[in-house]
């Protein structure tokens, strides 16, 4: 569809000036009648690529649910907030989102409709969106959505923030051997290679292993880019997901960590879905499609089985034995006092702290590992060096 540059008119005399798709001028002319603007100008606009790294992140989604949500409150309808966004949002990417959102308002979809067309707006935001619609209270679900990508957001930039310095310190660590091994050990190999003495064994070893490196450090890199390139596709295939999605549950330290962010994951967005209206059934369907692990996954189609048979959800869910009890009696407490959706949420933060805390004992741990781990390679280097430098001291002279 192509894009227009117009200049029109206000009622109160101001300009404007904005960019809008439409079929054709006169199409455009129509909206913007229809909008109580007068048009003075019309240009096409030659479409340009969108940059690369413009991808739309669940930053740029809350960004936009709370401009959303600002523009609602402040009394503004629907169709004209979009409008607004779709010329101010930041990315040109989620402007372009927002106004295709926008069009097929205007031709009489309803938001949630519009939105369930794009990818950027995950089921779960449809869905509330929807019933928001249902309710008549969309202002209130979106700012619930707010709060439930704030809470998102926040958590995954918390995770982000404890895993950067192990990650920064093996990459430095790593560089700094790869430097020492492809470099620096040579210069000594030539040197000790001149001298025609026998060299003990743990520098013997080293050269060797020096010596692949500057020789096949290629080959290595290749066998390791292969080997990330056959797992991802293989993770892809149902077979390969399941695989990986069971040893998520088998490694010790990963499967408690992995299970509480899956039941976080899944509490909060039941909790979301069940505040705004969503009926149960749905918003198990969402719920379970958002958890992350197909094996947990079908686990949960039991406990939707057992809601359809009138059996409540913390009986299905302790029959299940995917959660641990204590989430079972949880859920058992507030659905008897009728506020099963609260529960849902506090669930949710109780397994948020909990994942936040054994991350950070895990990190806590892992730091000085991976220090002394760097530490007894580097100083096998060094010593290995030392030693053959100390061997051809004591050669008489």
């Amino acid at each position: 569809m192509p894009l227009y540059s117009y200049e029109a008119a206000q009622k109160d005399g101001r300009k404007l000036k904005a960019t809008l798709e439409a079929p054709d001028e006169s199409s455009l002319k129509a909206e913007l009648q229809k909008q109580g603007l007068i048009p003075l100008s019309i240009k096409t606009v030659e479409r340009r690529k969108p940059f690369v790294l413009q991808r739309i992140t669940k930053k740029d989604l809350l960004t936009f649910t709370q401009e959303l949500g600002n523009l609602l409150e402040a009394g503004l309808p629907i169709d004209r907030a979009l409008f607004v966004l779709s010329e101010y949002s930041e990315k040109e990417s989620m402007r372009s989102v927002i106004r295709q959102v926008y069009i097929d308002i205007q031709r009489g979809q309803s938001l949630s409709q519009a939105m369930s067309k794009h990818r950027v707006f995950p089921r779960l935001y449809v869905n509330m969106i929807r019933a928001g619609e249902v309710g008549g209270i969309l202002e209130t679900v979106i700012r619930r959505l707010s709060a439930f990508l704030e809470t998102t957001v926040a958590f995954k930039e918390e995770l982000t923030s404890a895993l950067i310095y192990p990650l920064l310190l093996t990459v430095v660590g790593g560089l700094a051997v790869a430097v020492l091994m492809i470099y620096v050990v040579p210069k000594f190999a030539e040197i000790f290679e001149g001298m025609g003495q026998t060299l003990p064994l743990p520098t013997m070893m080293l050269m060797s292993i020096s010596d692949w490196f500057v020789s096949y450090w290629w080959l290595g890199a290749g066998v390791i880019a292969a080997a990330v390139a056959l797992i991802k596709s293989y993770s892809k295939t149902a077979e390969g997901r399941a695989f990986v999605d069971g040893l998520k549950l088998k490694i010790p330290v990963i499967r408690g960590l992995h299970l509480k962010l899956v039941i976080a994951r899944f509490a909060r967005t039941l909790g979301t879905l069940l505040q705004s209206g969503v009926p149960i059934l749905d918003a198990l369907r969402v719920s379970r499609e958002v958890v992350g692990n197909e094996i947990i996954a079908d686990k949960l189609r039991e406990v939707e089985e057992g809601v359809k048979k009138g059996r409540g959800v913390s009986v299905p869910l302790r029959e299940s034995r995917v959660f641990p009890p204590i989430v079972g009696h949880m859920i058992a407490v507030g659905e008897e006092a009728g506020r099963l959706e609260e529960t849902f949420l506090m669930v949710a933060e109780r397994f948020e702290m909990e994942s936040k805390s054994l991350i950070k004992r895990t990190v806590s741990l892992l730091e000085p590992a991976m220090i002394l781990l760097m530490g007894l390679i580097v100083g096998f280097i060094v010593i290995s060096m030392l030693i053959a430098v100390f061997s051809i001291n004591e050669i008489p002279i």
